[in-house]
Order: C-alpha cells, then structure tokens, then sequence
C-alpha cells in the first residue's frame, strides 16, 4: 500500500519497471498461495468420517513434565468423543497415541495422553503407544506400521489433531502411504492465527523447491523481457 502511494515507478526508466514488475507477480503468485491454503484448511473442518474405524491416531505435541496441557487435551477429547460414538454402534477403534519424549519431558507425549485417556474412561485395552516419533511425518509413518502390523490385511484408520494443523497432517499422511482421513480438535481463537501462518511457512517449506523454481522463472522472463525493452527503447 505504501509503495502503490508513493509510486517509485515514475522515477525509474521502464526497462527497469519491467523487471520490477516481476516481484509484483510473485506477490500475487504468494497471494493465491495464501487463499488456496486457507481454503483447504476450511473445507479439511467438514470432514466427518464414518463410525467404523479400526484404529484413531492422536498425534502427539509437547507435555509439560508428565502432564497434558489444553492444547493436546483438547486431541484426547476429541478421540474420545469418536471412539464412544462408535462404541454406541460398533466396535471401538484402537486409539494410538503417538508422541516421543523431548528432553524436557518426564515421559512421552504416547505415555502422558494415554494416562490422560484412561483417566477419562477409556480402557487400556483398546489403547497403543507409538513413543518413538519426533515429527508429525513419524507420527504417521511408525503408527502405520503398527497397524500394518496388527492387521496386515488391511484396515480404516483416522489420526486427529488440532484443527489448524489437519491440512499439513493430512500432507505427511500422504507422504507417509497412509490412506487415513483427519479430524480436528478445537483450539483456542486467539492462538489461530499465529498457528496458521507458522503451518503456513512450514507447507511453503515442505514444497521450497516448486517455490523456487516458480520464483525464479518468474524473475528470469522479468529480467529477459527488461532486456528486450532496454535494447528497443534505450
């Protein structure tokens, strides 16, 4: 806005406003970026799975000491919440919990939201740890390979986790030759946005080398067409 105010433009020669015009693109390029990733992140909110499931993933996020903090508490109800739904028609589903330990934890994220879960009724029967993982893509990929374990000929499978964080979880599921839908739990609104542009920066990230080459080529045609310009006009 400040830039389209003062318009730097009509000091500088058009060759050089040419290749300028190149970032310009690439803002808008960005911009879409933006919009498409806000919009999947909208639609991954209606996803509601079928009460038939063998197994849930509650992807695992920092515990204080050994115990569960709201924002991890808020992925245990929500994997509650669905395996009594199905427990009311079906069969429960096995809820993995899936989290290793940082340094600064007592026990693992596995064990501490486990512990939470029985508390709250869930019997520890129907409940597995996956403790190793450190990544939401070993999240997905060592709870995968418990289940292929336990039903090597085949299963249905949810992971969950909080809402703001489906879409990029749902891309290491992929990534992982997981076939498992993702449903979200709650968060507080005050933390969303600061947690969508950190998952933001993070899927640019995991796609860098597109970004580059579109940026660069971007910038190669704004630099060739500036050429042009300067050897007709100039």
């Amino acid at each position: 806005m400040i830039l389209t105010i003062i318009n730097p433009e009509r000091f500088l020669p058009s060759d050089v406003n040419i290749f300028i015009g190149g970032f310009f693109v690439i803002e808008i390029y960005f911009l879409f970026s933006v919009f498409n990733f806000l919009m999947i992140s909208l639609l991954y909110q209606f996803n509601r799975p079928k009460l038939n499931q063998d197994f849930i993933i509650v992807l695992g996020s920092r515990v204080i000491g050994d115990k569960v903090p709201p924002l991890l508490a808020s992925r245990i109800k929500r994997a509650i919440e669905f395996y009594n739904k199905q427990a009311k028609v079906s069969k429960p589903p096995k809820i993995i919990f899936s989290g290793g330990q940082g340094k600064d934890e007592k026990v693992s994220e596995a064990f501490a939201m486990q512990q939470y879960a029985i508390k709250n009724g869930i019997p520890i029967s129907d409940t597995i740890l996956e403790d190793k993982s450190t990544t939401t893509f070993e999240n997905m990929s060592f709870s995968k390979n418990i289940m292929d374990k336990i039903k090597p000929s085949g299963y249905k499978s949810i992971f969950i986790t909080n809402n703001y964080h489906l879409f990029r979880a749902g891309l290491y599921a992929k990534k992982a030759n997981l076939k498992s839908e993702g449903i979200g739990a709650k968060t507080a609104l005050y933390f969303i946005p600061n947690a969508l542009i950190r998952e933001y920066i993070a899927i640019v990230v995991m796609n860098k080398k597109r970004h580059f080459i579109v940026v660069s080529f971007i910038l190669i045609c704004s630099f060739i067409l500036a050429l042009i310009n300067y050897f007709l006009v100039g």
